[in-house]
């Protein structure tokens, strides 16, 4: 059982606060018993997972079958009953319809509520990834949250979508590739993006990426949480290779 807790404002409106884990950590890898621990004890509502987490390294990111599809969505129904939670399955291959999708399946307490595939494909992707066709929301915890999918959050379209479907926290999973930038173009960078759509949406983003390993060298994580008036978390320069569990609470108006 989950409970919540709430923030009065001045008028008396009393705006619930949400447990959020962002997993930051390598692609393609098994939650481990200590780091399952770790995000128990937190309780939280939802756990997202970066953009291509539930690859099989040996199939590659843009590689799947059968077997390894059925397997993997077991083992993220699996996760969200043992944590107790939502899990916003970051992203994996997606075979259908003769078909492959970059797809988040997101569940709930070990129940599916539905999936997402990325509309808006990165290069890497063109040509071995179908584009999805639809916006999707869901519900869980009394709130309506959406998800996004990396190269979704250039178009201003994908934010306008979430609003208009009444979205109020929106989740990206990630792959993000190493840039080299100073500070001040990063935050100017976050600012333009993420602040923005939170602003379109009017809605919280959730941003979560993968970090750095052998799997994939040229990556790094620029996990945030931004709101119309600007970011309220962002993982410090320092931190950008460094697995982490971040765990965050936010009010959602």
């Amino acid at each position: 059982m989950y409970f919540f807790y709430h923030f009065e404002s001045d008028d008396g409106y009393r705006m619930p606060l949400f447990r959020i884990i962002l997993f930051q950590n390598p692609l393609g890898e098994r939650v481990t018993k200590t780091q399952c621990e770790e995000m128990m004890a937190f309780e939280p509502h939802f756990v997202c997972f970066p953009e291509y987490y539930f690859a099989n390294r040996r199939l590659g990111n843009h590689g799947q079958t059968q077997k390894n599809q059925e397997r993997q969505l077991r083992y993220i129904k699996l996760l969200s009953k043992k944590l107790n939670t939502t899990i916003i399955g970051g992203t994996m291959p997606e075979l259908s319809d003769d078909a492959m999708y970059n797809t988040c399946f997101v569940f709930h307490n070990g129940n599916l509520l539905g999936y997402y595939r990325k509309r808006n494909l990165f290069f890497a992707e063109v040509g071995k990834i179908t584009p999805g066709n639809e916006w999707k929301v869901f519900s869980a915890h009394g709130v309506t949250f959406g998800v996004l999918i990396c190269a979704d959050v250039f178009y201003e379209e994908s934010f306008l979508a979430m609003k208009r479907l009444g979205a109020r926290i929106i989740f990206v999973p990630t792959f993000s590739l190493r840039k080299v930038e100073t500070i001040e173009e990063k935050i100017k960078r976050d600012n333009e993006i993420f602040v923005r759509g939170a602003a379109l949406s009017q809605a919280l983003v959730v941003k979560v990426c993968g970090v750095p390993s052998p799997y994939k060298d040229f990556i790094h994580a620029r996990s945030l949480i931004a709101a119309p008036g600007g970011v309220l978390y962002r993982v410090r320069p320092d931190e950008e290779e460094k697995a982490m569990i971040i765990k965050q609470e936010v009010m959602v108006s």
